[in-house]
């Protein structure tokens, strides 16, 4: 029984999105319905997001396709189903044609299912070949006219925009048709690249934005949508590489204060959450992370080796749960220094911006040259045209270094430093991300000891446990001085019913069996 063979071909992601797929997938089913003398091939060839002028394809799916044809794995007799012609390709016809030669000459038919026509070595010789080349050359020539428009359009664009002429394109949620700032949205996504400068991930980014806003601009975001922000020039400003062509919703610095975390792939130990200390404590014995439990009954919460709750003993020896106040009082005694290092990185100076600016505009320009250095190299075109455009980024790179080096950095005082400190904690999942970045730790040991070091020593925090007595947690200092931690503890709710023994005469119960007596409970 001859089989079919389905080539499914389209150009771009978009038509991935939209019905192209769906509709050659359907006309595939509707053509075997009508043929039942067919049956469809395990062998399918799809080209999706591949060009067909340019001649991709060849290499990928349709490439494929001609091989199984010339090693016999698609066999005389069979069949393959395109939508129309152009899915082939949209070559020239010089080189469409002999490509559909070298399947209709094996005795495999193609046919196109938006016409029903089936090419095959006998209607070669008939007036469908005079049929084919005209659709051949139709597609072959609506692409090139696309193609020029295109490039005449980007062109004009690109010189409107060297001219201060805002180019007709589509922009960034944070950008209107014209290229104006949307009041609304605009602070939202400079705080976004706030967060990841600092070190929170595009999923709480993602979670912050849409804390209490519902803006319908941003119906469509997805966490991944937050990295493509951080990737994208124009929040400075920038359009192919046109400087100034809209009003930058970032300043430069932060700009590559973010492109800088992302080269480095900074990993946190733990997600900055809801839980304020994740991340930043560890357990003694295995080195995972302490994460926090609450217990409901009585509101509290502790924190605990996620290795041991996860696998019991055998995940961690270390046992020992420490109520998130004791964490917390140990933090406040310790985050001050290294609050203050992740402060360099966050707080600059007009030099240091600048700097932070120039170095990654130097970045871009080495990126430049080793593109067209490849493409030199891929192409083997050394023309003038290349290798001026070389010196010419040489040279302007040596002029940024030039800036660079003649730079007089100043540095933040200490002042505005510790009025800083002041407010870190406000924000504590930014706090969190940025002490996960300068390597900030607490250490939890099994004997109830939280342990904590630096450039300036160590300090030590003991847990002696509940005192039931006073209601409190007992925790002894670095310096030997008992701290009692009072408990917040959700005041006692009454029970549903109480029952109360109403007062007995005892005169009256003498001479009278107990058996007797019945005693009145008032129930309320």
């Amino acid at each position: 029984m001859p089989k079919a063979i389905s080539y499914i071909r389209f150009s771009s992601e978009k038509q991935a999105k939209g019905s192209s797929l769906e509709r050659q997938q359907t006309m595939l089913a509707q053509w075997l319905d009508s043929n039942p003398e067919y049956v469809l091939s395990d062998l399918r060839f799809q080209d999706l997001g591949v060009s067909g002028f340019t001649g991709a394809h060849l290499e990928n799916g349709f490439g494929q396709l001609l091989a199984a044809v010339e090693n016999g794995s698609i066999e005389p007799g069979d069949v393959v189903l395109i939508e129309a012609i152009d899915r082939v390709g949209r070559l020239e016809p010089m080189e469409m044609l002999p490509l559909l030669a070298r399947i209709v000459r094996t005795g495999v038919y193609i046919v196109t299912l938006d016409d029903g026509i089936k090419y095959d070595r006998e209607s070669a010789n008939s007036n469908h070949l005079f049929l084919l080349v005209a659709k051949v050359q139709q597609a072959h020539q609506y692409s090139e006219t696309l193609s020029r428009r295109l490039k005449a359009s980007y062109a004009a664009r690109r010189k409107n925009a060297v001219e201060g002429v805002v180019p007709k394109r589509h922009t960034p949620v944070w950008l209107t048709s014209e290229g104006e700032l949307i009041p609304e949205i605009a602070p939202l996504v400079k705080q976004a690249f706030e967060d990841y400068a600092s070190g929170i991930g595009e999923r709480r980014i993602f979670e912050r934005i849409f804390k209490g806003n519902s803006n319908p601009l941003l119906a469509r975001m997805a966490p991944s949508t937050v990295k493509r922000w951080m990737n994208n020039r124009t929040a400075i400003g920038e359009w192919d590489s046109i400087p100034n062509v809209y009003p930058a919703v970032v300043e430069p610095e932060l700009f590559y204060r973010v492109q800088k975390r992302m080269e480095a792939k900074f990993s946190p130990r733990g997600t900055p959450n809801k839980h304020a200390y994740t991340g930043l404590v560890v357990c003694s014995e295995c080195g995972k992370n302490f994460n926090t439990k609450y217990f409901k009954a009585s509101d509290q919460t502790s924190m605990e080796c996620s290795s041991r709750a996860r696998r019991g003993a055998m995940g961690c020896s270390n046992n020992r749960s420490i109520p998130e106040p004791v964490i917390e009082l140990a933090y406040l005694f310790t985050f001050t220094g290294h609050a203050l290092k992740a402060l360099e990185g966050q707080m600059l100076t007009a030099s240091q911006k600048r700097a932070m600016e120039l170095e990654g505009e130097i970045g871009e320009v080495n990126k430049k040259i080793t593109r067209i250095v490849n493409a030199i190299t891929v192409l083997e075109d050394d023309s003038e045209e290349l290798t001026d455009k070389i010196r010419s980024l040489q040279a302007e790179r040596k002029l940024l270094q030039a800036e660079m080096d003649g730079l007089t950095h100043t540095t933040i005082s200490m002042r505005d430093k510790i009025v800083s400190t002041t407010h870190f904690n406000k924000d504590m999942m930014k706090a969190n991300a940025l002490l996960q970045s300068v390597g900030y730790q607490l250490v939890c040991h099994p004997d109830g000891t939280i342990t904590f070091e630096d450039e300036t020593g160590k300090q030590t925090f003991h847990y002696l446990g509940w005192g039931r007595s006073e209601d409190v947690h007992k925790v002894v200092l670095s310096d030997g001085k008992l701290v009692k931690l009072s408990i917040n503890r959700p005041e006692n709710k009454p029970m549903k019913k109480t029952v109360k023994a109403t007062p007995v005469d005892r005169a009256a119960l003498k001479g009278v069996k107990l058996s007797q007596v019945k005693v009145r409970l008032d129930r309320q």
